[in-house]
């Protein structure tokens, strides 16, 4: 809202879906897929908005608890593992 940016119009322009969006607003990085892909989300979603992207990441990676490290140990689970519940077994 601070920049003007309805939430709507940056799904649209991201397409990103609005709740990681809103995900990345309230701060709760829980709810995005995690690895590289929150890192790009958080980048899309500061380039829609104009917010400086390293300043989200940053709190992105604090609340992950150590930055690049954690970023890579997010990188090196399996893929069940780091997308969770987007993963159906049968």
């Amino acid at each position: 809202m601070r920049a003007g940016v309805q939430l709507a119009a940056i799904a649209e322009a991201t397409k990103l879906s609005r709740r990681f969006l809103e995900a990345i607003e309230e701060g709760c990085y829980q709810e995005l897929p995690g690895g590289v892909f929150s890192t790009s989300y958080i980048r899309q979603y500061a380039e829609a908005t104009g917010y400086d992207a390293d300043v989200i990441l940053e709190h992105y990676r604090e609340w992950c608890g150590g930055g690049a490290q954690a970023e890579a140990r997010e990188e090196s689970k399996p893929l069940a593992v780091r997308w969770g519940k987007f993963v159906l077994f049968g």
